[in-house]
């Protein structure tokens, strides 16, 4: 994260990698409690997706390249 505040700072280009990276340590920080501090769970409202075959927790779970896809699926709903 400090890396993307820095590359921001100095108006540097954000790449997906940049925010892919960021999101996998937030997951990392709060997976534990699933809470509003997690950019998914707060926009699924407050709850974790779990769509995924035999999965038993959160579908982007510590993968920023998920997070990234889910938050821009939400964004782009939103927008129709």
């Amino acid at each position: 994260m400090e890396d993307l505040l820095v590359k921001l700072a100095l108006g540097q280009k954000i790449t997906d990698e940049d925010l892919e990276n960021a999101l996998y340590e937030v997951c990392d920080d709060v997976h534990s409690s699933c809470n509003s501090s997690c950019p998914i769970n707060r926009l699924n409202g407050g709850e974790v997706p779990n769509t995924l075959p035999n999965n038993r927790g959160c579908d982007c779970f510590k993968n920023g390249k998920a997070m990234l896809k889910f938050i821009r699926e939400i964004y782009s709903r939103e927008k129709k």
